[in-house]
C-alpha cells in the first residue's frame, strides 16, 4: 500500500479542482456551475474511498479538506471580478459558517466523526414473579440458533394481535427471540399498547425468566426479546404464554436447516481497491428509486440527478486507488463499473476504462428488475418467514441469519453480527466500511435482491453481538419456499441455501 502516494494524488486533485473553480467565468461563478457541488464532493469521496481501504487516515484527511476550503474562500475573497460584501455573501452560502469556524464544521459535515446506531428505550419489563437462577452461559456452552416460526395470541381489554416468533439464538451474549408484533385493529396500531408485561415463559424444568423488550428495526414492529437469565443449554422446550390466549411450546432441539450443513465457501482474489469498487457498484444498484410500476408510463432512459451527482467522482476514486496501490491497473472492476453506469443512464463517471462486456449475475438481475418495470400481478402480503443460518466467519466477521420480513412493500433480513465490527462511520456513497461484506438473497424464482445494511443495533451486555436490518433491493414479490444466500468477503465468499417458513398477520 502506498500512503505517500495516496496523499499526493488527493492534493494534486483539490489543487487541480481550485484551477478549474478560479478558471470559471464570473457567470458560472455566480450561477454555481463552476462548482456544482461538485469540486467539495467529488474531493470528499476521493478522500473518503482512500480512508475506507486504509491508505489515507482520518486526520491528513481532515487537514487536506480544510486547507481546500479556507484557499476557495480566501481565493473568492480576493477575486478582482466581485466586491468584498458578495465574495463573503458566496463563502457564507457556500460553507454556512464564518470562515474563522470552517475547519471545525468542515469535518463535522463530512461525517468523519464516527457515529452509533442505537435504538430507543426498551418499552416494556418482563414479568413478575420467581424466575431462573442467575447463570451467564459459559466459555463451553454451544451456540444454538432455531428457527421458530411459531404465532403467539395475545388477548386483553385494550387491545388483541400476535407475537410471531422468527428465530431463537442462544450465545455467550445471552438468549433472545427475534420476533415480529401485530395488532389487528389498524387503526388501533399503537405499540404501547402490547401488553409486554403479561407474557410469560417457562422452559422444561418449570423454570422461568424475565424478559427485557426492545425494539430491532425502524418500523418498532420488529423485536428482540431477551431471556433473563439464558436458559440452560440441556432445556428442551420454552412454553410462551400470553394474556387472553393458550401456552405455545416452543421446540429447542436441533436446527432445522440452520445453512451449515450445505454451505460452500470459496476463496475470493480481490484487492482492498476492487472490494470497494465492488460495493459502490451495489451501492448504485440500490439506490436507484424504485418508480410507480403503471403500465402506461415509460421508464425514463435518464437517471436521476441524485444518482448522476453519486457516481459524478468514480473516475478520480480509481485514479486514487491505483495511486495507492490498492488496484492494479488492469483490474476488471472498474470497467464494470463503468458498464453499471452505462446502463443506468450516467454519463458522467469518468472512469477511463472501456466497459466490460458481462457483468456479475447478481448485478444483471438487478438492472433487469429495473429495466423491465412491469407491474406484479400479485403483491406480496405483509408476512414474516422464519429461518435461521450461522454463516462461517468472512474476513473474521460471522453473521447469523434470523428472519425475514416483508411490509408495506419492502422486504427485510435481519442478522446477528459477531467479530471485530467497531463503531459505525459513513464511507463514500453512504458505505460503511466496517461493514466490509456484500449480502445478496436469490429467491426461489431466480431474482436476486441486493441485502443493503440499513440499520445496527447494540443493546448493553450484547454490544460485541449487535442486530442488524438488511434492506433487500428490490424488495420480495413473492413468498419464495427457499432462498439462497451470497455474503462475500475480500478473501472469501460463501452460499447456503434455506428454507423459509412463512407466515402472515391474521
Amino acid at each position: 500500500m502506498n500512503r505517500e502516494g495516496a496523499e499526493t494524488y488527493l492534493r494534486l486533485l483539490a489543487e487541480a479542482a481550485m484551477r478549474r473553480a478560479l478558471a470559471a467565468s464570473p457567470e458560472q461563478r455566480l450561477a454555481g456551475s463552476a462548482d456544482p457541488g461538485g469540486h467539495r464532493t467529488r474531493l470528499k469521496l476521493v478522500g473518503q474511498a482512500l480512508a475506507a481501504v486504509g491508505a489515507l487516515d482520518f486526520g491528513t484527511l481532515g487537514d487536506i479538506l480544510v486547507d481546500f476550503n479556507l484557499a476557495m474562500a480566501v481565493r473568492a475573497a480576493s477575486d478582482p471580478g466581485r466586491d468584498p460584501g458578495q465574495a463573503l455573501a458566496t463563502s457564507l452560502a457556500l460553507h454556512g459558517q464564518p470562515v474563522h469556524q470552517l475547519p471545525v464544521t468542515w469535518g463535522v459535515r463530512l461525517g468523519l466523526g464516527r457515529v452509533e446506531v442505537t435504538g430507543p428505550a426498551s418499552p416494556g419489563a418482563g414479568p413478575a414473579g420467581p424466575t431462573g437462577p442467575e447463570r451467564e452461559p459459559g466459555p463451553d456452552d454451544a451456540d444454538r440458533f432455531v428457527p421458530v416460526g411459531l404465532k403467539v395470541p395475545f388477548r386483553d381489554a385494550d387491545v388483541s394481535g400476535e407475537l410471531f416468533l422468527m428465530s431463537y439464538t442462544r450465545t455467550r451474549a445471552g438468549a433472545r427471540f427475534f420476533a415480529v408484533w401485530n395488532i389487528r385493529a389498524p387503526a388501533l396500531r399503537d405499540i404501547s399498547l402490547i401488553p409486554f408485561g403479561q407474557i410469560t415463559v417457562a422452559d422444561d424444568r418449570g423454570a422461568r425468566y424475565g424478559l427485557e423488550f426492545a425494539p430491532s428495526g425502524d418500523s418498532g414492529w420488529t423485536s428482540e426479546i431477551v431471556l433473563c437469565p439464558a436458559p440452560p443449554p440441556g432445556a428442551r422446550w420454552l412454553d410462551v404464554t400470553a394474556p387472553g390466549s393458550t401456552t405455545v411450546r416452543v421446540g429447542l432441539g436441533a436446527p432445522d436447516g440452520d445453512g451449515t450443513g450445505n454451505a460452500l465457501v470459496s476463496k475470493t482474489e480481490t484487492s482492498p481497491g476492487e472490494h470497494l469498487l465492488a460495493t459502490i457498484g451495489e451501492r448504485l444498484l440500490t439506490a436507484v428509486p424504485d418508480q410507480p410500476r403503471n403500465p402506461w408510463r415509460q421508464a425514463t432512459a435518464v437517471a436521476p440527478p441524485a444518482l448522476r451527482h453519486m457516481a459524478a467522482g468514480l473516475g478520480d476514486i480509481v485514479g486514487a486507488l491505483e495511486a495507492a496501490d490498492v488496484l492494479s491497473p488492469l483490474s476488471p472492476v472498474p470497467a464494470r463499473l463503468a458498464t453499471l453506469c452505462a446502463s443506468l443512464g450516467i454519463a458522467e463517471h469518468g472512469i477511463m476504462a472501456p466497459p466490460a462486456r458481462q457483468l456479475p449475475e447478481p448485478w444483471l438481475s438487478v438492472l433487469s428488475h429495473y429495466q423491465r418495470r412491469k407491474p406484479e400481478p400479485v403483491p406480496l402480503l405483509d408476512g414474516y418467514a422464519a429461518m435461521t443460518a450461522a454463516l462461517p466467519e468472512l474476513d473474521g466477521i460471522g453473521l447469523t441469519l434470523l428472519g425475514l420480513h416483508h411490509s408495506e412493500g419492502g422486504s427485510s433480513l435481519y442478522a446477528l453480527a459477531r467479530g471485530p465490527l467497531p463503531e459505525a462511520f459513513l464511507g463514500p456513497f453512504g458505505i460503511d466500511p466496517t461493514f466490509p461484506l456484500s449480502v445478496w438473497l436469490r429467491d426461489s424464482g431466480g431474482r436476486w435482491h441486493a441485502a443493503r445494511p440499513a440499520e445496527r443495533r447494540r443493546s448493553g451486555s450484547r454490544d460485541a453481538e449487535p442486530t442488524m436490518r438488511l434492506q433487500l433491493v428490490p424488495p420480495l414479490t413473492r413468498a419464495t419456499p427457499w432462498a439462497e444466500v451470497l455474503a462475500g468477503g475480500q478473501t472469501a465468499e460463501v452460499r447456503t441455501r434455506l428454507p423459509l417458513r412463512w407466515g402472515y398477520p391474521s
